[in-house]
């Protein structure tokens, strides 16, 4: 009667499949009815969880690549790569040697650099920057030549 409990272990990952929005617990659902089905069969536990296990991890290394590339659903860029390339708006003077500077990116205020600090020791409050990179919760930045507001930018 061991069957039963693994049958009702399948039935409910499968539920937890259905209600969430990820495609990862159908292969544990899957190794879980292998299992029931070993144990309908009489054979030991041991083999069970084996069965459980082995049948789950291949399902998922070799099936889950397959399933999303299907899906076609490319992932998300995080947040900070957004930011990349974006315009800011200097909020806070950015200033080397005081090691002060923030700027306004994307709706949020961020601790700025210069990349180039030698070249631009200080950059002017409300004066606009290009992002460079982010580093840590530092965005490091380069002067604009033009002044305008950036479609990019948002505030």
């Amino acid at each position: 009667m061991e069957y039963i409990g693994w049958m009702i272990f399948a039935v409910v990952l499968l539920v937890v499949e259905i209600v969430t929005p990820t495609f990862f617990f159908l292969w544990f659902s899957i190794g879980s009815f292998t299992a029931g089905l070993l144990a309908i069969f009489d054979f030991s536990l041991g083999w069970q969880v084996s069965v459980f296990a082995i049948t789950s991890a291949l399902l998922v290394l070799f099936t889950r690549p397959i399933a999303k590339k299907l899906s076609g659903v490319s992932p998300r860029k995080i947040y900070v790569d957004e930011l990349k390339g974006t315009r800011a708006r200097v909020i806070a003077e950015i200033n080397t040697n005081k090691g002060t500077g923030l700027v306004r990116a994307a709706g949020e205020d961020w601790r700025a650099k210069p990349v180039e600090e030698e070249k631009y020791p200080v950059i002017e409050k409300d004066k606009y920057v290009k992002i460079d990179h982010v580093r840590g919760t530092i965005v490091y930045v380069t002067p604009t030549e033009n002044n305008e507001r950036s479609i990019r930018e948002e505030e």
